[in-house]
């Protein structure tokens, strides 16, 4: 039995976010560097009419895999953003899914030693304080 707050399942969220991860940054790739030139030194649109919509769904799909891993892996609200900004700038994808996968295998390796994560910190010093509160003044 898993304690609560522990990794379970984080190996799998982490397989889901690099999958989206390559998804997504191939996307931008293929928008950026063939469909945007095509279309306005070419004058070709279609690349970008196909791939453009399909991005964007799969970009949706890739922020849900960010939720889940960043939850499950304990990050911060940066580290979220991070991973969240990484689908807007072409080639930042494989760059923020190399360090997620090597911050969250490193803290896979500890286990249940893992060190709690902001949430349940900031949980963790509300509940003190309401503990407080609510003793005799």
């Amino acid at each position: 039995m898993t304690r609560a707050g522990s990794l379970g399942g984080t190996a799998s969220s982490l397989a889901r976010y690099r999958v989206m991860a390559f998804i997504v940054g191939v996307g931008l790739a293929i928008l950026c560097f063939v469909g945007i030139p095509l279309q306005y030194a070419g004058h070709h649109p279609s690349v970008v009419q196909i791939v453009g919509p399909v991005h964007g769904i799969f970009y949706i799909i890739y922020l849900v895999a960010c939720l889940d891993l960043a939850g499950r892996a304990r990050f911060s609200l940066l580290q979220l953003l991070g991973m969240v900004c990484a689908g807007w700038l072409p080639l930042l994808a494989f760059f923020m899914e190399r360090k997620v996968t090597h911050k969250v295998r490193d803290l896979l390796a500890l286990g249940d030693g893992a060190p709690p994560g902001p949430a349940a910190t900031l949980a963790a010093t509300l509940a003190r304080a309401a503990g407080r509160r609510e003793g005799p003044p």
